[in-house]
C-alpha cells in the first residue's frame, strides 16, 4: 500500500461565478454571417468564461486590496504572493514558472437560446448615427436572468500554503464587479462567487519494489486541458502546436512539480540533498521518448518512411529505398509525401509532410485557435501591440504513449529511481507547453508499436533506418547555401561512420533537414560560445539504407532502445563538452529527450517493398 504524504498535496480548488445578463466573452472565431461579435464557446459549443481572463482580473483584484487596505486593519494572513502564484514577466528571455492553473470556466446548464443586439456608434458632429458603425452582437444571455460558470484551480503545495491561497483566493472573487467584455454599459454583472469545492490528493509516499524492475516501461500520458506545444511560430504573434509532446515537455514537467513540491521556481531541479536522492542523481539518465497519439490502446503510432511514393492509379504505398536509382511504376511516374494529396489516411494534424497515417496508430487530433492580449494596467483595457494567438490541441480524453527507459541506470539503484519517480507524478504532473496544463501519467507495461520492427537484416546485410523523431545527426561544419548532393551526403556518411565505429557504410537516403535554434535557445545554452550555431535536425520520416557487417544487430539493438548516440563531429561543432551526461545543458536535441528514436526495417500491411528484381519500368540515374 502507499501512504499518503501529510507534508504535499495537490490541491483543486472549484470555482463558481454566478453572473446576471446581459453577458459576454469575445470569441476569437467567426460566427454566422452578419454577426461581428460572438460568444466564446469551447469545442462542445458550451459557453465559457477563459481560464486566463478570471487569473487576470484575480491578480487585478488582489493589488487593489494591497492598495486599499491600510497597514493597522490588514488581516495578518494578507500577504499575496503574485508572482509566485500567477507568474510573471521573462527575465533575460528565460520564462519564469507560475504555481496556479486556471481551467476555463464553463457555463453549467444549456446553452440559451441565440438572440441578437445591436451597437451604434454616434457622430460627434452631428448627433446621429454615425456611417458604417453598427455591430451586431450574439447575446444568447437575457437581461436580469442569472448564470452560473464553474471551473477549477490546480496547484501543488503544502496544506497551510493551500490554506493561504484559498483565503486570498476567496477575498479576490469576492472582490469581482463585472466580467467580460462591455462592462462599461453594464455586462457581466457579478452577483454571486464561492469556492464550492476544496479536493486535497496527498503525494504518494515511497515503497520499496521487490519484483525485477524491466529496462523499458510505458507511459500513457493524458493532458487534462487544451495545450500548446509551438514550434517555430508562422509569424511573431501566432503560434501552432504540435500534436506529439517530446520527451523534453515531459521531463520538464516533471522537473516543475518537483519544484513545486518544494516550493521551488527557479527553473531547475532543487538543490535540497535530501529529496529524492537516488532519482537526483540520475534524472539526466532517464530516457523519455516522445508521447505519440494513438487511437488504439497500448498502440504506440510509427512514423512512415519519406521513401514511401504513390501514383495517381495506385491505392498502395510503394516503398523504394532499395532501389539504385529512380523508376516509372507501371509506367506512372511516383509521387513523394511532399506532392501528396490530404486523404483520410494523411491526417494534418502533424508536421508536413503528411507521413503519420491512420492505419500506422495516429489519432486524429482537433484544435482551437484562442486570440490573447496582454493588458494595460493603468487604463485596464487591452494593451497596444500585444496582440497574440495560440492554437490548442484539445486532449479529450486521447491518449499519448511514450517509453522510458532506464538501461543507462544501474540495477542496483534502477528500483529506487523508479519508485521516487512514480511518487512524484503519483497526483500528475503541471507546466505542459504555453499553456501550462497539468497532465496525467501512468505506468505501464511495455507499449508495443503499430508497425513492427524487424531486427534480421535484409540481403547483403542491409538496413533500413527510419528516423521516428528529429535527429541531430552530424556536423554541418562543412556545408554552406551553396553545398548540394556531394557535400550533404559526405555529412551523413561521416556520420553514420562515427556512430557505427566504422561498422556500417551508407548507400543512400531520403532525408529532410531543418534549423533549430533562436534568440532564447542560443542565450540559455550557447551563451559561451563565440558564434551563433543553429542545430541542423535530421526530421522524422527520413531513411538511411545502411550496409553493415555480420556484428552488427546488437549495435542497432541498442539504438533502438537508447535511440541514436551524437556523432564526434557533432559534439565538437557545437561545443557539447566532454561529458555525455552533461549534452543537454548545451543542446535539447539529446537522445535521453527523446530525441534520435529510430525504427529498424519496417513492415506494414498497406507498403510495397520494390526492389531491383521487380518486374517494374525501371529507369538507371546516368
Amino acid at each position: 500500500m502507499i501512504e499518503g504524504n501529510a507534508t504535499m498535496q495537490k490541491t483543486i480548488l472549484h470555482i463558481s461565478l454566478t453572473l446576471r445578463g446581459p453577458l459576454l466573452t469575445q470569441s476569437s472565431s467567426p460566427g454566422q454571417l452578419g454577426l461581428d461579435v460572438v460568444v466564446a464557446r469551447n469545442h462542445n459549443n458550451q459557453a465559457y468564461i477563459p481560464g486566463t481572463l478570471v487569473s487576470g482580473k484575480i491578480r487585478q483584484a488582489l493589488e487593489e486590496l494591497q492598495d486599499a487596505i491600510k497597514d493597522e486593519t490588514k488581516p495578518e494572513w494578507f500577504a499575496p504572493e503574485l508572482k509566485n502564484w500567477l507568474g510573471q514577466a521573462s527575465e533575460n528571455d528565460v520564462a519564469k514558472t507560475k504555481r496556479l492553473f486556471f481551467s476555463d470556466f464553463v457555463l453549467n446548464g444549456a446553452d440559451p437560446s441565440a438572440l441578437t443586439r445591436y451597437r451604434i456608434k454616434i457622430d460627434g458632429e452631428r448627433g446621429s448615427v454615425d456611417k458604417h458603425q453598427l455591430v451586431m452582437i450574439e447575446s444568447p444571455f437575457v437581461s436580469g436572468e442569472l448564470y452560473t460558470f464553474a471551473g477549477q484551480v490546480h496547484f501543488f503545495s503544502s496544506p497551510k500554503t493551500a490554506e493561504n491561497i484559498n483565503q486570498h483566493l476567496k477575498a479576490a472573487i469576492k472582490w469581482f464587479s463585472h466580467l467580460g467584455a462591455l462592462r462599461a454599459i453594464g455586462f457581466g454583472q457579478v452577483e454571486k462567487t464561492d469556492i464550492t469545492r476544496i479536493d486535497k490528493f496527498p503525494i504518494p509516499t515511497m515503497q520499496p519494489i521487490v519484483s525485477p524492475i524491466p529496462e523499458r516501461i510505458g507511459l500513457c500520458i493524458q493532458p487534462s486541458y487544451p495545450f500548446c506545444l509551438a514550434g517555430k511560430p508562422s509569424i511573431n504573434n501566432l503560434f501552432e502546436s504540435e500534436g506529439i509532446i517530446p520527451g523534453a515537455a515531459i521531463k520538464g514537467c516533471i522537473a516543475t512539480t518537483w519544484n513545486h513540491l518544494l516550493d521551488k521556481q527557479d527553473g531547475g531541479i532543487n538543490t535540497d540533498e535530501t529529496d529524492r536522492m537516488a532519482l537526483r542523481q540520475n534524472f539526466s539518465k532517464l530516457r523519455i521518448s516522445h508521447a505519440f497519439p494513438s487511437h488504439t490502446a497500448n498502440k504506440r503510432p510509427a512514423v512512415a518512411p519519406l521513401s514511401l511514393v504513390k501514383t495517381s492509379k495506385e491505392s498502395d504505398y510503394f516503398d523504394v529505398s532499395r532501389l539504385n536509382g529512380p523508376c516509372l511504376i507501371n509506367g506512372l511516374t511516383p509521387d513523394f509525401a511532399v506532392d501528396w494529396k490530404d486523404t483520410e489516411e494523411t491526417l494534418k494534424d502533424y508536421p508536413w509532410p503528411y507521413i503519420r497515417f491512420k492505419s500506422w496508430g495516429w489519432d486524429n487530433l482537433e484544435s482551437e485557435l484562442r486570440i490573447r492580449t496582454a493588458i494595460d494596467r493603468e487604463n485596464l483595457r487591452s494593451a497596444e501591440n500585444e496582440l497574440f494567438a495560440y492554437e490548442q490541441i484539445i486532449p479529450d480524453n486521447k491518449r499519448w504513449y511514450s517509453e522510458l527507459n532506464l538501461s543507462q541506470i544501474d540495477q542496483q539503484s534502477r528500483s529506487e529511481v523508479l519508485e521516487q519517480l512514480k511518487t512524484l507524478c503519483g497526483q500528475g504532473l503541471i507546466g505542459l507547453g504555453k499553456t501550462k496544463s497539468p497532465l496525467q501519467i501512468h505506468f505501464t507495461d511495455t507499449i508495443e508499436p503499430a508497425v513492427t520492427n524487424d531486427l534480421n537484416p535484409i540481403d547483403n546485410n542491409l538496413w533500413l533506418i527510419t528516423l521516428q523523431t528529429d535527429t541531430l545527426l552530424g556536423s554541418p561544419e562543412t556545408l554552406d547555401e551553396a553545398s548540394g548532393v556531394e557535400e550533404l551526403h559526405a555529412m551523413y556518411e561521416q556520420a553514420w561512420h562515427e556512430i557505427s565505429a566504422g561498422k556500417l557504410r551508407l548507400l543512400r537516403y531520403f532525408a529532410r533537414q531543418r534549423l533549430s535554434g533562436g534568440k532564447h535557445r542560443q542565450k540559455i545554452m550557447q551563451n559561451s560560445s563565440n558564434s551563433y550555431r543553429p542545430w541542423l535536425l535530421t526530421e522524422a520520416g527520413s531513411v538511411f539504407v545502411l550496409q553493415g557487417k555480420e556484428d552488427i544487430a546488437d549495435m542497432i539493438k541498442l539504438w533502438l532502445s537508447q535511440g541514436l548516440p551524437i556523432a564526434d563531429s557533432a559534439i565538437q561543432w557545437y561545443r557539447l563538452g566532454d561529458v555525455p551526461a552533461q549534452y543537454w545543458q548545451y543542446t535539447p536535441f539529446v537522445p535521453e529527450n527523446g530525441y534520435g528514436e529510430i525504427a529498424v526495417n519496417l513492415r506494414a500491411e498497406n507498403v510495397i517493398q520494390l526492389t531491383d528484381a521487380d518486374k517494374i519500368e525501371y529507369i538507371k540515374m546516368e
